[in-house]
């Protein structure tokens, strides 16, 4: 049976980019721990985010530059002050400093802090921001205002991105009630999971053309759904426990569907 799971698992511990893993020479005896490897979070997570420098850990920490001494977000420009961070100021409509503060990825959308949100919602709050950051409405301005601007645009990016990922999302929740996950030093337990991913995988193997791959696609979409709802509820429960083992299954449900996006006929 080891020996079964062992060729099943080693070309899908190759994909996922365990290169660095050293296979055992007997599969009864390692095929486990490399199998819960191939899957370790910080790997996914890279992977999750392509091609760009920012690790997953950058993308999901908080900004903690000071604030003002009074506890207000004061402008530079006319002197006012607010008790809530926002990008520009709601009295000159100069570009505020890039003290974030405390201020969390929903706060500097003006969102609800609510695990659940639309992904129509941060995409219209995004529109909006980003179109009084675009540099073309600060070409005029001085160069303290420019760089404000792409400083501003950067951390609205990194905001974006993580509360339109599920994933992400559900790491950055986690993070904002002390809870962690997917760190280096852990390692996944859900074998169920993998061995749901290992015969998809076998799936997509077989596949010929786009619609079967389209057609595996749904049904993991699906799953990955049903994942986000779960994870809903059960964070209203702060049962921070049963959320790290969705999390993990929504990880590798994640990196499973992002091959299947990639895919392309042999």
């Amino acid at each position: 049976m080891a020996a079964q799971l062992w060729q099943r698992c080693r070309p899908l511990a190759q994909q996922a980019c365990c290169q660095g893993v050293r296979f055992a020479a007997s599969p009864a005896a390692q095929c486990s721990a490399s199998l819960a490897r191939c899957f370790e979070p910080a790997a996914a997570l890279r992977g999750l985010q392509g091609s760009s420098s920012s690790s997953a850990a950058r993308v999901c920490r908080r900004s903690v530059t000071s604030e003002a001494s009074s506890g207000a977000y004061v402008c530079s420009a006319c002197g006012s002050s607010a008790p809530a961070f926002s990008f520009l100021c709601r009295s000159c409509g100069k570009l505020m400093e890039a003290s974030y503060g405390t201020a969390s990825h929903y706060d500097l959308l003006g969102l609800d802090t609510s695990f659940e949100v639309e992904a129509e919602a941060v995409d219209s709050a995004y529109k909006e921001l980003q179109r009084s950051l675009h540099p073309d409405r600060h070409a005029q301005a001085s160069e303290e205002q420019r760089l404000l601007a792409e400083t501003h645009s950067a951390r609205l990016n990194e905001a974006v991105a993580v509360l339109r990922s599920p994933l992400l999302r559900a790491r950055y929740w986690m993070e904002l009630h002390g809870a962690r996950i997917l760190e280096e030093d852990q390692r996944i337990e859900d074998t169920a999971t993998m061995m749901e991913v290992m015969e998809t995988s076998e799936e997509m193997e077989d596949a010929e053309t786009r619609s079967q791959i389209d057609e595996i696609s749904e049904r993991n979409s699906a799953k990955i759904r049903v994942v986000e709802s779960e994870l809903a509820g059960i964070f209203s429960k702060e049962d921070w426990a049963g959320a790290r083992r969705l999390v993990e299954r929504l990880q590798m449900l994640t990196r499973l569907q992002q091959r299947l996006d990639d895919w392309q006929p042999s």
